[in-house]
């Protein structure tokens, strides 16, 4: 039998010896590196690169004062809208109490000519702190736009009980935002609509909000019993590990350094999202591509 020493010293084996750990499979990676790619190429790319932000769950991009749960889930929604870029589109948002009583709000959502063009502006230099805004032009959820005119509103749902948790409410308002607009796209996520939740969650962390998306992809049930309320949760699409290697693909693309990045991020994360960066610098070349669709230099 020959010996294994040989392989064990060849310089194969010490280059997987220092290897960094991935986060997560290659097939995953791959996944995301691909569903990446089709949103820059398909959901205005120039809202990505140009002014959509990492949103955080902070007064900063949740301003307001409320003083019942449905005032609350409005503001988190209209906040949460305007980070996407889409408060020119006809979302309407309502209760899942009013949903089952509302049969228009049970028609199932379906392309739009009005809403074939796909065009995002988020208007992030504006704030309700910003002189240069002036009455009747903006207000706290930014510059006030005109809402193109459809026969049928997109819809969006709401929990009341997910009040209690206003990061996941407002992810799962963008994931359901970004469903809208996949739908409205018409456009197949690589892989085909088996895909559909997984690539429109993938979508919604480039929208700016993957630190909600990963600090919501998992809920602990220990602890007492009543503490835990399911119907205050997120359903996530995507793992929580998936979640944390988009948000560091976001980051990296958009040149976010590390603390900003994990300053908000649940603490347990913060060694994944370390992780993924790493095993994102590993793809240096496909990285450098999907910044070319930006015109950025690699």
């Amino acid at each position: 039998m020959p010996s294994p020493a040989p392989a064990m010293l060849s310089p194969r084996f010490f280059l997987n010896l220092f290897k960094p750990k991935p986060l997560v499979d290659e097939g995953s990676a791959d996944f995301i590196f691909t569903t990446v790619a089709w949103v820059l190429q398909n959901f205005d790319h120039e809202e990505f690169f140009n002014r959509t932000r990492l949103v955080t769950p902070t007064n900063e991009f949740f301003p307001g004062l409320v003083t019942s749960v449905d005032e609350k889930a409005q503001n988190i929604f209209r906040h949460t809208l305007r980070y996407s870029g889409l408060r020119h589109w006809p979302f309407l948002l309502k209760s899942l109490i009013e949903r089952d009583v509302d049969s228009e709000c049970q028609v199932q959502p379906a392309p739009q000519d009005a809403l074939a063009l796909i065009h995002r502006n988020s208007f992030p230099e504006r704030s309700s702190a910003d002189a240069s805004m002036t009455a009747g032009r903006a207000d706290v959820y930014g510059m006030e736009v005109p809402v193109i005119m459809t026969e049928q509103p997109l819809f969006v749902f709401y929990n009341p009980q997910q009040t209690l948790k206003p990061e996941d409410m407002s992810a799962s308002y963008a994931h359901v935002i970004a469903q809208h607009l996949i739908i409205q796209s018409t456009l197949p996520p690589p892989g085909g609509m088996q895909f559909f939740a997984e690539a429109s969650e993938v979508l919604a962390s480039m929208m700016g909000f993957g630190v909600l998306l990963s600090n919501s992809a998992y809920t602990f049930r220990g602890g007492c019993g009543s503490c835990y309320n399911a119907m205050a949760n997120r359903q996530p699409a995507l793992t929580e590990l998936d979640s944390v290697f988009t948000l560091a693909l976001f980051c990296r693309l958009k040149g976010i350094g590390h603390k900003e990045a994990t300053m908000h991020l649940k603490k347990h994360l913060r060694p994944s999202y370390k992780q993924a960066i790493k095993q994102i610098d590993q793809r240096l070349g496909t990285l450098n591509q999907l910044k070319q669709l930006s015109g950025l230099k690699a």
